[in-house]
């Protein structure tokens, strides 16, 4: 018999979903078989993963060298159809569907090791870091930490606290200092000093900062840790009962490859129990009585999910998950580590070209960042896309006139070295 493909194998499940929920209008997408077969990614052995099948998964054009996955992850074919499934389903008996944002929550509570209870589904992490900055009643002349090499969605909203209400912001400057960020945060706290919020994997160089000797550094003296695993989501494994940040903050969009529009948000239980949430309506309350004057706001991470929700988004979310799980978390680790490597080989020799990314085995990840001299990286970047379809980021955080490039699991060796070729060639010239 004549294996059947992926694609149809992928649209019989989902549409045998639609048509038993028929029986039941009030069923959840959460019935849908979402997960990819391990066959369909595995070599004829059953056992070896074939990148060129995980490859295969995603619809990206073939034209199209996609190296940014650090600013846009596409979502795999699987995540796409899930999730247009689920607005088909939900426009066809007029529901929310609640139901799939709870096992939606489950796994993504699973895939970072905490209690679903502590994780709120935000629209992206700059959400995620609004909702915590707004949340701590910072006053006037608090000091909060930040590094060099946040992004503006992990910035921004401290510096319109420091505008708003006078806290301060102290930037320690790690660009190429990395290995000394410890001793560079510890110089810069004093008895002010209330928060530091810093990124786990820096989105200029991909630099995997020391996080858990931050968080114990915080915890030493009396400091809320909030990171941003925007990063690190999806590009590394992680487990946050081990890190126990106050907070840990992150967009779907990215390494994970979930729907445009998610993100999490991880808030330590004390917080929870303590703390007003920041908006109030649907979902926020465990109790509410409009005529009585009653109103008691839920102690759990969905009170941040107020009103109507995008279940489909978050259904597409729940099988992103189950699509990393599927290949394995360290897998995807190990393949970005091999390709950035490659990557790296191939260009570090070269004397135009400066390489800012550390690249210690526990110092880098699936990303690379460069400059090359005596050229502008906007302009190398607009080349690469108008005359290769080859896909860069500009760093230009910080004046620092650098290029990015990222390695993702449906990036392949010949890929690599096709862009190593060019950039060696722009270079040279």
């Amino acid at each position: 018999m004549k294996k059947q493909s992926r694609r149809h194998f992928i649209k019989d499940k989902l549409w045998k979903g639609l048509i038993l929920s028929l029986f039941s209008p009030f069923s959840s997408m959460a019935e849908f078989d979402e997960s990819i077969e391990e066959s369909n990614i595995t070599k004829d052995d059953g056992n070896t993963l074939d990148w060129e099948k995980v490859e295969s998964q995603f619809t990206l054009a073939n034209s199209r060298k996609h190296f940014n996955t650090a600013s846009i992850g596409p979502s795999p074919r699987i995540v796409q159809e899930t999730t247009i499934a689920s607005i088909k389903y939900i426009n066809k008996y007029g529901i929310e569907d609640h139901k799939v944002v709870e096992k939606t929550r489950a796994k993504l509570a699973k895939f970072v090791n905490v209690n679903p209870e502590q994780l709120a589904i935000t629209r992206n992490a700059t959400e995620g870091m609004n909702i915590v900055a707004r949340s701590l009643k910072l006053q006037q002349g608090d000091e909060v930490i930040i590094t060099s090499e946040e992004h503006i969605g992990g910035s921004a909203p401290w510096m319109t606290l420091q505008n708003e209400i006078g806290i301060k912001v102290k930037v320690v400057d790690i660009l190429g200092r990395e290995e000394k960020i410890l001793k560079l945060i510890k110089s810069s706290i004093s008895d002010r000093t209330k928060v530091i919020s810093i990124s786990h994997i820096t989105c200029t160089t991909g630099s995997v900062l020391p996080v858990k000797r931050i968080i114990e550094l915080c915890k030493k003296n009396q400091i809320q840790s909030v990171i941003d695993g925007t990063q690190a989501l999806g590009q590394i494994s992680l487990n946050l009962k081990s890190l126990q940040p106050n907070f840990f903050i992150a967009s779907c969009h990215k390494w994970l490859f979930g729907p445009k529009g998610t993100g999490i948000l991880y808030m330590n239980q004390d917080f929870l129990n303590n703390t007003p949430p920041l908006f109030a309506g649907a979902y926020t309350d465990i109790k509410f009585n409009l005529k009585k004057g009653v109103y008691e706001y839920i102690k759990h991470a969905s009170r941040y999910e107020y009103g109507t929700i995008n279940a489909p988004i978050i259904a597409g979310l729940g099988s992103a998950v189950e699509f990393i799980n599927n290949i394995g978390i360290q897998n995807v680790e190990d393949r970005g580590k091999y390709l950035t490597s490659r990557f790296y080989e191939k260009i570090s020799q070269n004397q135009y070209i400066s390489i800012l990314t550390p690249f210690k085995l526990d110092a880098h990840a699936s990303i690379v960042t460069f400059q090359i001299k005596q050229k502008n990286g906007s302009d190398v970047c607009k080349e690469l896309r108008k005359t290769a379809n080859i896909i860069l980021r500009s760093v230009t955080e910080n004046n620092m006139n650098a290029i990015r490039a990222s390695f993702a699991v449906y990036t392949n060796e010949k890929e690599v070295d096709e862009l190593a070729h060019k950039l060696l060639v722009i270079a040279n010239q």
